[in-house]
């Protein structure tokens, strides 16, 4: 009778019913395996209750993710064309995350009737961190640009900007230029960044030739030239 009261539990257990303790009292070996199989239970329904809670952190984590990733996506330029009145400018851009939110950034804008101000960074790092600093090195960049700065002092101040408080270290990469539309000409600095492709007059993209300077964020009191 034990033994079949101990195979009714079990089965019991092995359906799913983690509520119903087997209840034997032989003194013997058939009782202390009841007990083991309580204390089974017991430790099944405490791991199910811990799998649960992490299940749904996990679930908030993403959509929170998620939410990120939209909200950084439309910080960034989106319409295209951006500037239809001016029939001498195409301009096209795209970015695709590593992960749900990163360090990656682009952004483009007039900062007078024929001057176009673009830009191309990549922060140290990934996810949350990353995507917190892209955020303030191309605000930093914007506001300075927008303040009518020239090329390399807006880069020397932005630099210092982030040097300040940046007890994590963090860095950023960072190609800017500014396009006279009239005449072609571009100024630019590239603090640390992969250099440009660039395509004359339709051939083949080649990397262009460029001199490199510091990385933003990197050390206090850098002097950059465009």
């Amino acid at each position: 009778a034990p033994i079949l009261e101990l195979c009714r539990g079990v089965q019991h257990v092995g359906a799913g019913h983690l509520d119903k303790p087997i209840r034997i009292r032989t003194g013997d070996e058939i009782e202390a395996l009841a007990n083991a199989f309580n204390k089974m239970q017991v430790d099944l329904r405490d791991h199910i209750e811990t799998l649960r809670r992490a299940t749904a952190e996990k679930e908030r984590i993403e959509y929170d993710l998620h939410v990120a990733n939209k909200i950084q996506a439309s910080m960034l330029p989106r319409i295209f064309p951006p500037f239809p009145d001016i029939d001498t400018l195409d301009l096209y851009a795209t970015m695709e995350p590593a992960k749900e939110v990163g360090g990656d950034f682009y952004d483009f804008f007039l900062v007078d009737d024929h001057r176009l101000c673009f830009s191309i960074g990549d922060v140290s790092g990934k996810g949350v961190p990353a995507a917190l600093f892209m955020v303030i090195t191309r605000t930093i960049l914007k506001n300075q640009a927008m303040l009518g700065q020239p090329l390399q002092e807006i880069m020397n101040r932005t630099n210092d900007m982030l040097c300040e408080e940046n007890e994590e270290s963090m860095f950023a990469t960072v190609l800017m230029g500014i396009l006279d539309i009239r005449t072609g000409d571009v100024e630019y600095v590239c603090a640390g960044h992969n250099p440009p492709l660039i395509a004359r007059g339709g051939g083949e993209f080649a990397f262009l030739d460029i001199k490199t300077c510091c990385i933003l964020g990197g050390c206090e009191g850098t002097s950059y030239s465009s």
